[in-house]
């Protein structure tokens, strides 16, 4: 489980991203939202992957970074549908409940309404610094280097 973060403006990491990689972090972030949701008790989802490095720095302690989740996986899933994507409806469906589930509950005051902060998780690497975002940029372009078919995206590998 990845969030691809090459800057702190959700639009930027998007259209970073090639479309592969692109499509995967719009369902990888529906994935985590939910897992957070699970977490807390207001869906029913498995959550063991509340413990994943991932999920436990948007999860924050029991007080999730959801609002900017959802707003990041909404910049990606707009730059992936400007590209050409497709969901289906009953995706399209989910996202609309996550939103007003997450809108419902933000009045209650159950989520952070910061940005998600920095980090950087790969492997047994972390980092939680603004310099995040250059290692997610530098793993991208040597995961792009190593792929067998070319990455279709507005960055120059």
């Amino acid at each position: 489980m990845q969030i691809f973060r090459v800057s702190p403006d959700h639009n930027v990491s998007a259209r970073f991203l090639d479309n592969r990689r692109l499509s995967k972090q719009v369902l990888e972030l529906y994935q985590i939202i939910r897992v957070c949701l699970g977490g807390m008790g207001l869906v029913e989802v498995n959550t063991r992957y509340l413990h994943h490095p991932v999920v436990k720095a948007v999860y924050n302690e029991g007080r999730p970074h959801l609002p900017d989740a959802l707003a990041m996986l909404k910049a990606m899933d707009e730059e992936h549908r400007r590209r050409g994507g497709r969901r289906s409806d009953a995706f399209r469906e989910d996202l609309a409940g996550l939103d007003r589930l997450i809108k419902e509950e933000l009045d209650e005051s159950l989520f952070s309404e910061e940005k998600i902060p920095p980090f950087y998780v790969y492997g047994t690497e972390r980092c939680h610094t603004e310099e995040a975002y250059e290692k997610y940029e530098a793993l991208l372009f040597s995961k792009w280097a190593a792929d067998k078919i070319p990455p279709r995206c507005n960055i120059g590998t």
